[in-house]
């Protein structure tokens, strides 16, 4: 057996050298082809399950972060709605009124559309007060609030307190007559309607100051404010439980005081 080895198949092999290592040559060439491959589509199956799962993780990274920031939204709208709520009535506070302000401004003037302003408060609310308690003026006041918000049936109207028993309704695209028609609406329902106290039915009565104007570049939101409170000091000066339009020919802009804001001894 070993003579037949070396005699067919060493022997051939040895006396043509260039063929052996042809054929030697050829099969590692081959062989490293092969193993190449094999390594290959293993780095590209790996690669491919290692996009797969980096791709996998991605997406579940962003939807938490999405999941995450959609709560955090929701939490600073909740903050920003309670901020802008008035603690005792529940309506919009003086913060929410002066942006608000503001906005309609800018975007009665861009439209070329009226914008309406009433500023109200409560006759003689600090006798009430006096006289029955602050618990009572909290209910007279709150009593207020829920009437005026029943009586702005418009979306776009806003209603905000604000400060102390004093309220302002912002009307866009409203003109002169409808803001006093309004304001007149509110102040003869408010009359004809005791409010509910812990002490019984209370009598109020109320003054408004109104202003409609289609803004100018220039006009600012202390302009229109000036405006509503003239027409109220107006109407607390002629006797109260009124509604007054700025401009009147009755207002005396010099006893009105340089402020423009209606004095203590008048709201009283």
């Amino acid at each position: 057996m070993k003579i037949f080895w070396q005699q067919q198949i060493v022997e051939p092999l040895l006396s043509l050298p260039w063929h052996f290592a042809t054929v030697a040559v050829a099969f590692t060439l081959i062989g490293i082809a092969v193993c190449a491959l094999v390594v290959y589509r293993k780095q590209l199956r790996w690669q491919h399950e290692t996009e797969e799962r980096l791709e996998d993780a991605i997406q579940t990274r962003t939807f938490e972060l999405q999941v995450t920031l959609t709560e955090l939204a929701e939490k600073n709208r909740a903050l920003e709605e309670q901020n802008t709520l008035d603690a005792l009535t529940g309506i919009r506070n003086r913060a929410y009124f002066d942006k608000k302000l503001q906005a309609e401004l800018k975007r009665s003037r861009r439209e070329q559309r009226p914008l309406g302003l009433v500023i109200l408060d409560i006759d003689h609310f600090k006798q009430i007060n006096d006289e029955h308690g602050h618990v009572a003026g909290d209910a007279v006041i709150r009593g207020l609030a829920q009437r005026l918000a029943q009586l702005l049936k418009r979306s776009s109207d806003h209603v905000c307190r604000y400060g102390g028993e004093e309220f302002a309704l912002i009307l866009p695209n409203t003109d002169a007559e409808g803001v006093l028609a309004l304001a007149e609406q509110i102040r003869e329902q408010v009359e004809s309607a005791p409010f509910t106290t812990e002490i019984g039915d209370l009598p109020v009565h109320i003054s408004a100051g109104c202003y409609s104007a289609i803004p100018t570049p220039d006009t600012l939101n202390t302009e229109f404010i000036h405006a509503a409170d003239q027409a109220l000091y107006q109407a607390k000066r002629g006797g109260r439980n009124q509604v007054q339009l700025f401009p009147s020919k009755a207002l005396d802009s010099s006893e009105a005081g340089s402020s423009g804001e209606v004095s203590d001894e008048l709201i009283e």
